[in-house]
């Protein structure tokens, strides 16, 4: 049985989703810049792996990419195997190196955000019709990296200071991923 506080963390989370959700097809999937759109589902598993950790950033991502795969009603897995891979990492990268500021958050965006659009680029790559690699390496995968890395510092400032999240802790972890 959950707890009230425990409770209280789902709903925020669904609560950010949801947003999420409404933001990501209605607002910013309509604003292209540099040819490339924000992946707010990408950037939102990004803040939670860094003020939550890696496990939660995780579990985060896999709720991100299922509702993100659906709300572009693609094949569902890929986005959440990514977002999972995304969570996690970052998650681990943020208790290790201690990001607490968010410039710091917002580079740890951008190289997620980097290495989620080069896995989707070998998926498409592999899966589908074999597109020019190399050139999308330059015209999508570095400007939307540069985009969600950008995106990334308001949005945590934000959530962090409406209490959706916790900010990040400033002290680097120990060997086995916990608080030293």
């Amino acid at each position: 049985m959950l707890d009230r506080r425990r409770l209280a963390i789902v709903a925020k989370v669904i609560g950010v989703l949801a947003i999420a959700v409404v933001l990501q097809v209605f607002v910013v999937s309509q604003v292209s810049v540099l040819g490339v759109t924000a992946d707010l589902f990408l950037v939102l598993t990004t803040v939670v792996a860094v003020t939550r950790g890696p496990l939660e950033g995780a579990v985060f991502g896999f709720m991100a990419g299922l509702v993100a795969d659906t709300a572009y009603l693609a094949p569902l897995g890929v986005r959440s195997l990514v977002y999972v891979i995304v969570g996690y990492l970052a998650g681990l990268a943020a208790a290790r190196l201690a990001f607490s500021s968010p410039w710091g958050v917002a580079l740890l965006a951008g190289a997620a955000s980097f290495g989620a659009q080069f896995v989707f680029g070998l998926f498409e790559f592999v899966m589908g019709p074999r597109a020019a690699f190399l050139r999308m390496l330059g015209t999508q995968m570095l400007p939307e990296a540069l985009l969600d890395g950008l995106l990334t510092a308001p949005i945590y400032v934000l959530l962090v200071r409406l209490h959706l999240l916790p900010p990040a802790s400033s002290e680097p972890s120990g060997p086995g991923g916990g608080k030293t």
